[in-house]
């Protein structure tokens, strides 16, 4: 494709000299009397080169340089001057200017300079495209890395779900087997029985864990969010589990800052955070108190549940929100849990852009906290 170039200057005699000098050369040569008129012709169809006049009615060949470049930044600009000064070269440069031809100039002195430049307009082109080519396969690589993390990281989930699920299917197994096979005596069969129920429950509770999980991630994938008033989800949440609370005699305390709550997010996700977050605190906790606090700060707002359970170990707390994770105390308190809320938890909060946090000590309780950015009013 032929090199367009295109030629503004107030004389006509330059005008008609350049183009009959760079025609015979293949190369495409309009012309504009002035700097307005120059500048549409580029706006409608930019050129590879530009000679300007650097004094011409209106706006001057300087200024022109930089309209031209904010429309191609590429765009080689050649100055056309009659009286060359230091003073003006240095400004024209500075504006972008590529070299300057002095009149009078010979046709040989127009096509070094046309050649010149459309040689620098080349090499600048090929140096984007490279660093373009060198950006993208940047890019790619980098997406290559993470979809092979989410690959391992898929594996491994696939690895954790099916020995959680595999072990307790066998225990029932080998239970009735027994049952079967006349080892049992029928006085020890309800226990057996039960023990296969518990076993059962477990597995449900896992299942479900896992549905949740995964219609969790689902949702967030899809991104719809909705304004939601997190005050009132903490208090259809307070009113399920209290009972809870009641139950094991815990002092269950609440306290709600009476300020305006609303973040971005899904009711339902946020539901269940208070509810992993509670149900937690109660679950592990045998006699004390379970205090939860909901509070705005900095343009954020802070949801903190604290007890004066059985406290996290050290060692396991940069562990906790790892899938089927559950700290080491805590299995041997209570057998059933799956290791999946506070997981659900840290993505439904890093989702809706905000943070989880835990402070504890084994055997002085725990804390557990998150943010999100409230609705700006």
């Amino acid at each position: 494709m032929a090199d367009r170039i295109l030629v503004i200057d107030d004389e006509q005699g330059i005008r008609e000299g350049v183009k009959r000098g760079l025609t015979p050369q293949g190369y495409i040569v309009e012309t504009a009397e002035n700097g307005e008129q120059g500048l549409a012709l580029f706006r409608d169809h930019p050129f590879d080169l530009v000679l300007i006049d650097v004094m011409m009615p209106g706006i001057s060949g300087i200024d022109l340089i930089g309209e031209i470049h904010k429309i191609d930044p590429d765009a080689v600009c050649v100055i056309i001057t009659g009286y060359a000064t230091v003073e003006m070269a240095v400004r024209a440069i500075k504006e972008g200017a590529y070299d300057f031809l002095t009149k009078p100039f010979s046709v040989d002195d127009l096509l070094l300079v046309v050649r010149q430049g459309l040689e620098r307009r080349q090499l600048s082109l090929e140096t984007k495209r490279l660093q373009s080519i060198e950006e993208q396969a940047r890019r790619l690589q980098e997406e290559k890395a993470r979809l092979e993390e989410l690959d391992r990281a898929k594996m491994q989930f696939i690895r954790l779900v099916t020995h959680e699920l595999q072990a307790p299917i066998a225990a029932i197994h080998t239970y009735l087997k027994l049952i079967l096979d006349g080892y049992v005596s029928p006085e020890e069969q309800k226990g057996i029985i039960e023990k296969c129920l518990a076993r059962a429950q477990e597995q449900m509770k896992l299942i479900n864990d896992l549905l949740e999980l995964g219609r969790v991630q689902t949702q967030l994938q899809e991104g719809k969010v909705e304004e939601v008033d997190m005050d009132e989800i903490l208090q259809t949440v307070v009113e399920k589990v209290q009972p809870q609370a009641n139950e094991k005699g815990l002092e269950f305390h609440v306290q709600i800052q009476p300020v305006p709550k609303i973040v971005l997010g899904n009711r339902d996700h946020f539901i269940s955070v208070w509810t992993n977050l509670i149900g937690n605190a109660i679950k592990y906790t045998e006699k004390g108190y379970v205090e939860v606090s909901l509070r705005t700060e900095n343009g954020k707002l802070i949801g903190e549940v604290r007890d004066s359970g059985i406290g996290i170990p050290e060692a396991d707390q940069t562990h906790l929100f790892q899938e089927f994770f559950r700290a080491s105390n805590a299995k041997k308190s209570c057998r059933q849990g799956t290791g999946l809320g506070l997981s659900i938890v840290k993505r439904i909060v890093e989702a809706a852009g905000g943070e989880v946090w835990v402070k504890s000590k084994e055997g002085e309780g725990s804390l557990f906290g998150f943010s999100v950015p409230l609705v700006k009013g």
